[in-house]
């Protein structure tokens, strides 16, 4: 390691502060909208930190830098995803960061005492872009990897709350189905409606389809299935809100009901089997 490489990093950890400012500056005048206070600790910290991320190429073999940066990158970009922090403007944020950080590269260059060569220049400029580009695609590849496990908590939370067997009175259950089913959710519901019977003791379950605007051949042939499979544990599974165009889906899928109970609409069904 060159004396100049640790005197460079040496100089850009006694300045954080100062590339912090810069930094700042320029993405209020980017956004004027921009409005994290200037003298935010959290977010200070957190930009001291990226910058003693990048500044290790200096003064680290590459393996402990990429180390170092991808753990770094890792952390932001959950707190990112968990904050919702748009990605187009975290990618912002690093450019407008490796612009003031060059520019105190510059002046390190322009204030040492020591003339320093071009190739020099070249290489520390290549060690930063390379840092910057790495941390970014690991930033871009962890962000994209917590954004999609919290959309699949989220739909699976949705999924499960909607799913919900509402007991009415002893041995009696209602399964109100709300939305477009897939298959991924049918199989769910499939699941679910099975444990929860058990779980409640149904007897009777009245499954409502009055919400559900689209019935395919996989939607349809998991009803059935749950229908069957309630019926193995004991539990009289009742349809309601089967419409016209949805009895036809089933007709036309080869998919026979007849053995099923099912009415217009849920009140019917309470009704005539009250």
């Amino acid at each position: 390691m060159s004396h100049l490489n640790k005197e460079l990093f040496d100089y850009i950890m006694m300045n954080k502060s100062a590339i912090t400012d810069a930094w700042l500056a320029q993405q209020s005048k980017d956004d004027p909208s921009y409005s994290l206070p200037q003298n935010n600790t959290y977010l200070r910290e957190e930009n001291g930190a990226l910058i003693e991320a990048i500044s290790s190429v200096y003064i680290q073999d590459q393996f402990e830098y990429l180390e170092y940066i991808n753990n770094r990158s890792a952390d932001v970009a959950e707190k990112r995803a968990k904050e919702k922090f748009p990605l187009f403007e975290s990618i912002r944020s690093f450019r407008n960061v490796r612009i003031a950080y060059w520019t105190f590269v510059q002046k390190f260059i322009q204030q040492s005492p020591t003339p320093i060569a071009g190739d020099l220049v070249a290489e520390w400029s290549n060690l930063m872009n390379t840092a910057f580009d790495y941390i970014i695609e690991n930033f871009a590849k962890y962000y994209h990897q917590y954004t999609e496990n919290i959309l699949a908590t989220q739909k699976a939370l949705i999924t499960e709350l909607s799913s919900s067997v509402i007991p009415i009175k002893e041995g009696i259950g209602v399964l109100p189905l709300v939305g477009n089913i897939d298959t991924e959710r049918a199989t769910i519901i499939l699941e679910s409606a099975l444990e929860q019977s058990s779980a409640k003791k149904l007897n009777t379950i009245f499954i409502d389809l009055s919400a559900v605007p689209v019935l395919d051949t996989m939607v349809a042939q998991k009803l059935y299935q749950l229908h069957s499979a309630l019926k193995l544990i004991g539990v009289n599974a009742i349809f309601s809100g089967i419409r016209p165009e949805l009895a036809q889906t089933a007709v036309a899928l080869g998919i026979n009901f007849a053995d099923i109970q099912s009415y217009s609409t849920l009140m019917n069904a309470l009704k005539a089997n009250s």
